[in-house]
């Protein structure tokens, strides 16, 4: 008994140096995060609400539709590192992420509206709607919607239905939910623990194995930029019931669109990209045999893929 309190203490005192270490960095990197997502973007209300936008660089016009756990900061690191440069990027934080509110009935329509009036605003008549993850929902409805204002959509690793069994189980998703509701625990994960984070959401640890440096790097600052987490925390959970309740319409899209998964994704089963691919005429479908939920490890070739479909 006295050698397992021993141990206990000792342990304790290790957590308790560890916090004392780590915290003051961890409080200044929670001070940087608030005050960069709140310089980097504007808020427009319309008929549909508020949302939360940011605009940045030049060239074609391409609406990023970011993923649980994001905003428009999120955006904005998904659209540069799937397309590159040479394209406007007109990023948003979707319902309840960052400074958007969720309204009374949240759906897909209402969202895409949203969409609708940011881009008039903007005077963009014509966008390229680009997707990812929890994003493909609202993104897949924009393009029914409008069809005149969709010049192509691009979904990459998309929700498209509603949960299928080679999803991430519920009890997955909810250790990733407890996570979220606390800034301090999402850093220490994300900072110590960046293997185990990234399985959760969606790349398995086989995969990260054959992470080059630079692809760690990158996912360090992937996972960084859901900082503060809590600002996040109310949209993620909208976007599960959305994604529960009634699927995007299809019926009436008309952009050209492009598809791509990886067969190894853990977090959303690359059976989304084949329903969308059944539902969506003339559709073009990529799949890669690996490469997880974020495709880090297939950069160049996604943006090979974008660029020529674009071209």
């Amino acid at each position: 008994m006295n050698l397992f309190l021993i141990i206990v203490a000792a342990a304790a005192g290790l957590a308790v140096a560890f916090v004392a270490v780590n915290y003051p960095r961890y409080h200044r990197e929670m001070r940087a995060a608030e005050s960069r997502i709140l310089a980097g973007s504007q808020l427009l209300r319309t008929s549909h609400g508020e949302i939360e936008f940011a605009v940045q660089g030049g060239g074609p016009p391409v609406l990023v539709l970011h993923g649980a756990g994001g905003g428009y900061d999120q955006g904005l690191s998904l659209g540069r590192l799937a397309l590159g440069e040479g394209y406007r990027l007109v990023a948003v934080s979707r319902y309840g992420y960052l400074r958007s509110p969720i309204p009374d009935n949240p759906s897909n329509k209402t969202q895409a509206a949203l969409y609708k009036e940011l881009l008039d605003h903007l005077n963009i008549s014509k966008v390229v709607v680009f997707g990812g993850s929890a994003g493909a929902p609202s993104a897949i409805q924009f393009a029914n919607d409008y069809p005149g204002s969709a010049s192509a959509l691009i979904l990459i690793s998309g929700v498209t239905e509603a949960p299928v069994p080679d999803d991430k189980p519920p009890f997955y998703i909810g250790i990733i939910n407890l996570i979220q509701r606390c800034d301090y625990a999402y850093w220490l994960v994300a900072k110590f623990m960046q293997p185990t984070i990234l399985n959760l959401l969606g790349i398995p640890f086989e995969t990260y194995a054959r992470f080059a440096p630079l692809q760690k790097q990158i996912a360090q600052e992937m996972l960084d930029t859901m900082h503060p987490m809590t600002k996040r925390y109310r949209g993620t959970m909208n976007d599960e019931e959305m994604i529960r309740g009634k699927p995007p319409s299809t019926n009436n899209i008309t952009a050209r669109t492009l598809i791509l998964h990886a067969r190894d994704d853990t977090l959303v089963s690359y059976h989304h990209a084949e329903h969308a691919h059944d539902l969506i005429k003339g559709s073009r479908l990529v799949l890669f045999d690996s490469g997880g939920h974020a495709l880090l490890p297939q950069v160049d070739a996604v943006r090979q893929n974008v660029k020529d479909f674009m071209e």
